[in-house]
């Protein structure tokens, strides 16, 4: 049999050709690959495959995203071991790959003869062309626009705004990666909702391929079909990147200006791909912007992930920075609250100013006012001089609040105040100084449920509230884990001076399953005791502790097809039994182990009858 031959049949590497050897061929995005494409939808590692006699045999599949392939006329999933003949086709991400035999040098065709008349094109007159004209050249209007873009909200916006008239569009919206958050939206007219077609999300989501469906109102989820009718839509589609969703529709107006079908799809896509490159690229410009203009001040970390949600987390940073409302930021403790204080900081006008962080809880009572508002010298016992409180220092900056639910009856009256008129007067004082401050506060507890009870002020939660989010904890973005535990291996390594290099799988594999109650700064806790106790180029299991090791695990994933689900009350129990077992029947340090406090403990041992 002739050495076989994989092409690129469609997708941005189309034309590429890889002949196979007698070794495996690995198939992915990373650089590691053999056949590397630059599809965003393929994984970094997607598949390997092997050349035998008889055609191609598929070895691997090792992440969640599929391999599909033509059967009798129907796409069905690739699964490690079957084997695919020549002339077979494979889909992976965006881009379908064709096998075949080589031929021998006699039988291939010479090339054909290039034409001898000379081609001439005015290449900027491209660039402003009509886009309908061609759709290269609306990619290429897409590109220019998106470059000159500073940063990622504007490219986002002027992402969907190139969609409602080059593709065209009747509406255009750039979503997140698991498609519950709109990051940008365009339209012809007033967007009178924003219900999007459910069954081709969905489709997208779980395929992670760009989808096109010319009936919107033949699906029989829709799920408002009434808005769908008013407003005229016919067809939608939508393309999936690492990082975005790019989803349009069209009604009859767009369709008598264009053809929507493969080539259509195939620029959508391609657009997308664009974005998400171009997007990052500007997130980085714009902090590297704020880093010269304004020095180290503006240098406040980054948060290190690609899981759906922790984009949206910093889409939301981005767009709030360049306000000057208050923000509070919600979430566990560990979940990087400061490290947000510090971007928002970090990418506003106020980055050259102040950046001043207070933990509320770690301060006495009795202090706290003083603090957080300054005193006068005499203002009581042991005020020996005058001093500035975090207001004052932090004026024309930014104060960051940790742990703001912590505050006293007392500092919450007078920070009412200051956030109300701009003004303070220091503890013992009688001159009002004004003040100008950008408020972020955080928490991890339930400010409504202390209003409730009576203590926090309700008109003080309004005004910290103006914006807010919630800081997602480790357990909900798994994904993450592993980029995490790289970036502290580097970047603690670095300081305890030991180098290490890649985490073993089984160690991966205990880290990525663990529910991680104190979250990225316990993780980041777990990695420098293994730098630290560890030796080697590889961080083994045995470098983590041991309540890691022995702690009951999350379980499947919900991607897991083959997953048992099991009731709370076992899973519960099991997690209390090994909690137990992992520290030696230490009820405090076990109850600290499961994230919960001991009373809660002893309950559960008590209904579960656990000795």
């Amino acid at each position: 049999m002739r050495p076989l031959l994989i092409t690129v049949q469609s997708g941005p590497d189309k034309g590429r050709q890889i002949s196979l050897g007698a070794e495996p061929l690995t198939i992915g995005r990373g650089a590691g690959e053999r056949l590397q494409l630059s599809d965003g939808a393929v994984s970094r590692h997607h598949l390997s495959v092997q050349a035998e006699a008889t055609g191609l045999r598929v070895l691997e599949i090792p992440g969640v995203n599929p391999v599909w392939t033509l059967e009798a006329g129907q796409r069905v999933a690739l699964k490690p071991g079957q084997l695919l003949a020549p002339g077979a086709a494979l889909t992976v991400g965006n881009s379908t790959l064709v096998i075949a035999t080589s031929r021998p040098a006699s039988e291939t065709t010479s090339p054909p003869q290039a034409p001898t008349r000379a081609v001439e094109l005015d290449a900027t007159g491209v660039l402003s062309a009509t886009p309908g004209a061609s759709r290269l050249a609306a990619l290429a209007a897409l590109g220019d626009k998106l470059a000159r873009c500073g940063s990622l909200p504007a490219v986002l916006r002027a992402a969907t705004s190139w969609a409602v008239d080059a593709l065209p569009a009747a509406r255009a919206l750039l979503l997140s990666p698991d498609g519950s958050d709109i990051l940008s939206a365009a339209s012809t007219g007033p967007l009178p909702d924003l219900a999007l077609s459910p069954a081709l999300l969905a489709r997208v989501l779980r395929e992670r391929r760009g989808v096109l469906l010319h009936d919107v109102l033949a699906e029989p989820d829709l799920a408002d079909r009434r808005s769908v009718q008013m407003r005229g839509i016919l067809g939608a589609m939508a393309a999936p990147v690492e990082s975005l969703i790019f989803y349009v529709e069209w009604g009859p107006r767009e369709a008598l200006r264009c053809t929507y079908d493969d080539e259509a799809l195939r620029l959508l896509v391609c657009a997308a791909q664009l974005i998400g490159a171009i997007g990052d690229s500007a997130r980085e410009r714009q902090q590297l912007s704020a880093a010269v203009r304004h020095g180290p001040a503006a240098a406040h970390g980054e948060m290190i992930g690609h899981s759906p949600a922790i984009q949206r987390l910093q889409v939301f940073l981005e767009r709030v920075a360049s306000t000057t409302s208050s923000v509070l930021l919600l979430g566990e403790s560990g979940t990087g609250k400061e490290l947000a204080a510090g971007m928002v900081h970090g990418l506003s006008p106020r980055a050259s100013r102040p950046f001043v962080a207070i933990n509320c809880a770690a301060i006495a009572e009795s202090l706290l006012e003083s603090e957080l508002f300054g005193h006068e010298k005499g203002a009581f016992t042991g005020a020996v001089s005058q001093h500035d409180g975090v207001f004052a220092r932090a004026s024309t900056g930014t104060l960051f609040m940790d742990e703001v639910g912590e505050l006293s009856p007392g500092a919450q009256a007078r920070m009412l105040r200051v956030l109300e008129n701009r003004t303070l007067t220091r503890v013992g004082g009688t001159r009002e100084i004004t003040v100008d401050v950008r408020l972020v506060a955080a928490t991890h507890r339930d400010l409504r449920q202390l209003v409730s009870e009576g203590r926090f002020r309700e008109d003080l939660l309004y005004r910290l509230s103006v914006i807010q989010t919630q800081l997602p904890p480790l357990r909900e973005r798994r994904d993450d884990i592993p980029l995490l535990a790289q970036h502290f291996l580097r970047t603690i390594g670095e300081r305890v001076a030991r180098r290490v290099e890649q985490i073993a799988p089984a160690a991966l594999e205990v880290l990525c399953r663990y529910r991680w109650p104190g979250n990225v700064r316990e993780l980041r806790n777990v990695i420098e005791r293994a730098l630290v106790l560890g030796d080697g180029p590889v961080l083994e299991q045995d470098d983590l502790p041991p309540e890691l090791l022995h702690a009951a695990p999350l379980g499947p994933t919900l991607t897991d097809a083959n997953a048992v689900v099991r009731p709370l009350a076992e899973l519960e129990r099991e997690a209390i039994v090994a909690a137990l077992s992992a520290t030696g029947g230490n009820k405090a340090r076990a109850a600290a182990l499961l994230g919960i406090d001991r009373t809660t403990l002893y309950r559960k041992l008590k209904d579960y009858g656990i000795g």
